[in-house]
C-alpha cells in the first residue's frame, strides 16, 4: 500500500530531525528569518518608493498594450528596475521599452533595466519610455495588476486602471497632466 506524500515527507523529516538535532530546527529558522528580512526590506520599499500609472485599453485585434508608470525614489539609494511581471497572468509577459528617433523615425528599444536615483522620479509616457504588454487584453474599467521587480530582488505590487479611448485623449490634452494618479504621504 502507497503511504500518502505527506506521510512520507514527515517520516523524513522526522528522520533528519533526529539524525541531525537541531539541524532541521536551525535550517527552519534560517529560512523563516530570510521570509521576515524580505517582508521588512518590501515593506521599507512600500515606505520609499511611491508607484502610479495606468494602462490602455487594447483596439479590438490589437496583438499587445501599452502601460505607463511613474515611480518617486524616497530615498537616497539608487533602485534598478529590472523587470515587470503580470502575477495574475502567467502567460503573459511585459517589454520595458523606451522610444528614440533614429534618422528622422521613432524606434522602440527594449530595456534590460531602468535605473531610478536616488530622490529621483521616472515617469513613463506615450512616445517615450512605456511598458509593452503582451498575452493581456486590457479593457477599460479593468484593472491590471504589475509585480515590478528590483535588481535587489524587492518588489512592489499595483494595480493599474486601465483607460478607454476617451480617457486616453484626455490625458493628453494639455493641462491634463500626469501628475493626477500620484499618492503623496504626508
Amino acid at each position: 500500500m502507497i503511504k500518502p506524500l505527506w506521510r512520507v515527507r514527515h517520516c523524513l523529516l522526522s528522520l533528519l530531525f533526529f539524525a541531525l538535532p537541531g539541524g532541521v530546527v536551525a535550517a527552519e529558522n534560517a529560512r523563516l528569518d530570510t521570509q521576515v528580512t524580505t517582508e521588512e526590506v518590501s515593506d521599507k520599499l512600500a515606505r520609499e518608493l511611491e508607484a502610479a500609472g495606468y494602462a490602455l485599453e487594447m483596439p479590438p485585434g490589437a496583438p499587445m498594450g501599452a502601460a505607463y508608470i511613474a515611480l518617486r525614489n524616497l530615498s537616497a539609494s539608487e533602485r534598478v528596475l529590472a523587470r515587470v511581471e503580470l502575477p495574475s497572468h502567467p502567460a503573459g509577459k511585459i517589454e520595458m521599452h523606451t522610444t528614440q528617433e533614429v534618422d528622422g523615425v521613432s524606434r522602440m528599444r527594449p530595456l534590460k533595466k531602468i535605473a531610478l536615483p536616488g530622490h529621483g522620479t521616472i515617469e513613463m509616457r506615450p512616445g517615450a519610455t512605456h511598458l509593452m504588454v503582451h498575452g493581456v487584453t486590457l479593457k477599460a474599467g479593468e484593472l491590471l495588476p504589475l509585480r515590478l521587480v528590483f535588481a535587489d530582488g524587492t518588489i512592489r505590487d499595483m494595480r493599474l486602471p486601465v483607460y478607454g479611448r476617451e480617457q486616453q485623449k484626455q490625458r493628453a490634452e494639455p493641462g491634463t497632466g500626469h501628475h493626477h494618479g500620484h499618492h503623496h504621504h504626508g
